[in-house]
């Protein structure tokens, strides 16, 4: 269905589902980046993603530190709506093993990094120049702690999300107590089918697209071939989406100190998505070994 989002921009969305791209394109949905032919590059990567990240601007910054952790900040038409959002936080490591698990034990020159361009794997950010990055250990853990009176928290397909270039996977995780809330979607099981599936306080992620510009191709014998400047497309690249339900009036929280020891300043992106203007600065690599 189609919707206007929080920021009155319109998105199609399929609740409960997972859709991959090939899925995308047999319901014939209007995109011209989603049918564009992509050159060779290296299919069913697995990242294992171990830390997320909360970007936000500098308003949102101040929020974050007065109330000691993370809140809608406005409320919403839906109980469900009320949502913490997080996504990958992907450093240099976790992309040398997931090329390492790619080859079987082929040895070639380090490649993977040529493709992963994609602002889902970038350090810079479109929503501000403040990062929060956790374990998603602790994020669990903590969330555990105050919202689930020490039960497992239910992790679930959420959405399928088709912005022009982009398409997101979300997964929500949510407390025991507000499964009436949920229960009409699948909760994420660990298969070789998913996008994403949860193991042992890890994300194993299989993203389909992993460059918004392909830069390289991927050769037979494992080489990065550079693509000629005038040759190079623009095309969708996907992403996921970790959404924490804080219901309206709580909040997610972490002491000051946790706080400020997972803050990271990062470089403002284009296109910038809300209106607050980036802040302008020297910005050192934040990018985690």
């Amino acid at each position: 269905m189609f919707r206007k989002n929080e920021r009155g921009y319109k998105e199609l969305c399929y609740d409960g589902q997972h859709l991959k791209l090939e899925e995308l394109k047999r319901r014939q949905i209007k995109n011209n980046y989603l049918y564009r032919s992509i050159p060779e590059y290296p299919e069913k990567v697995e990242f294992q993603v171990s830390y997320l990240r909360h970007n936000t601007n500098l308003q949102g910054f101040f929020g974050i530190l007065d109330s000691e952790g993370f809140k809608k900040p406005t409320p919403n038409d839906s109980p469900k709506r009320d949502l913490v959002w997080w996504s990958p936080d992907i450093s240099r490591d976790d992309i040398t093993i997931a090329e390492t698990s790619y080859l079987c034990g082929y040895v070639v020159k380090p490649f993977l990094h040529k493709f992963t361009t994609s602002p889902a794997f970038l350090s810079s950010s479109r929503l501000g120049n403040f990062r929060f990055s956790m374990s998603i250990s602790e994020l669990l853990r903590s969330y555990q702690q105050q919202f689930c009176e020490g039960q497992e928290p239910s992790i679930r397909i959420f959405e399928t999300v088709v912005y022009k270039q982009e398409v997101m996977y979300s997964i929500v995780i949510h407390a025991p107590c507000a499964h009436n809330l949920f229960s009409e979607y699948p909760l994420l099981e660990d298969t070789q089918d998913e996008v994403c599936v949860f193991s042992e306080n890890t994300i194993i992620w299989r993203p389909q697209a992993m460059s918004e510009t392909h830069r390289f191709r991927l050769s037979r014998n494992m080489k990065a071939i550079r693509i000629n400047t005038k040759a190079r497309q623009a095309y969708m690249w996907d992403n996921i989406g970790v959404a924490f339900h804080v219901p309206h009036g709580k909040i997610f929280r972490f002491s000051r100190k946790n706080l400020t020891e997972s803050l990271r300043l990062c470089e403002g992106a284009q296109p910038k998505i809300n209106t607050e203007e980036f802040v302008k600065c020297e910005f050192d690599p934040i990018r985690r070994e």
